[in-house]
């Protein structure tokens, strides 16, 4: 049917600086502090992954018992149906969890842009600047994912719909598992550019450590 899409951050462990030693000492630090409460809220991530995953295993697991099923089949099919529309809705909530904590990831971090023009130094406020502006980058390829995601769960739940018509048209379900197929690549391709943005800030993120350790 598709292949099986993981919402994951590919997030690098991040350092946690101690002390700065340069002359916008202050400034540095509260970037700092938000930059570490940004990493602390988008480490939840990893107990949504978790669920997001094994819904997606249990949606494909129930997707193979329903088409091994003949039309003799027909009550055992709308139990399963069931049961994987069900599997869906679960999968929903959990993806507005994740994005209910990416938006506050966002939120803490969007507190660093007013920060950065205080900034004296020209090398230091450069690459704060590009790091909030990669990481904002990042949060705008997050939201297409996102938005992908949601609408093959959607079309997903259209086909499980469509199954549970005992006088379904197989073309017309040619059709929807066609859409869902297209919809899952384009996940993939939504997902795959987020993730060029993460390691585009997790790049510029060590630049902007090993500057401000060198004053």
């Amino acid at each position: 049917m598709r292949k099986s899409i993981h919402l994951i951050m590919l997030m690098a462990l991040f350092l946690i600086l101690t002390a700065c030693g340069s002359k916008d000492t202050n400034t540095t630090s509260e970037i700092n502090q938000h930059l570490d409460d940004t990493i602390k809220i988008e480490l939840e991530f990893e107990e949504t992954q978790d669920e997001i995953s094994e819904l997606e295993e249990e949606d494909e697991t129930l997707y193979e018992q329903i088409i091994d099923l003949g039309s003799d089949d027909y009550e055992e099919i709308v139990e399963l149906t069931d049961k994987a529309i069900d599997s869906l809705e679960e999968r929903r909530e959990v993806v507005e969890k994740e994005k209910t904590t990416i938006e506050s990831a966002r939120d803490e971090f969007e507190k660093i842009n007013p920060l950065i023009e205080k900034i004296s130094d020209e090398k230091e406020q450069e690459i704060t600047n590009e790091m909030y502006e990669t990481m904002m980058s990042r949060y705008d390829a997050y939201d297409n994912v996102y938005d992908s995601y949601m609408e093959s769960i959607n079309v997903t739940e259209d086909l499980y719909e469509l199954l549970k018509d005992e006088d379904f048209k197989e073309d017309e379900v040619y059709d929807v598992i066609s859409n869902v197929n297209d919809l899952y690549e384009d996940v993939e391709n939504e997902f795959e550019v987020f993730n060029k943005e993460t390691q585009s800030f997790n790049d510029t993120k060590e630049e902007y450590y090993n500057l401000i350790k060198q004053q």
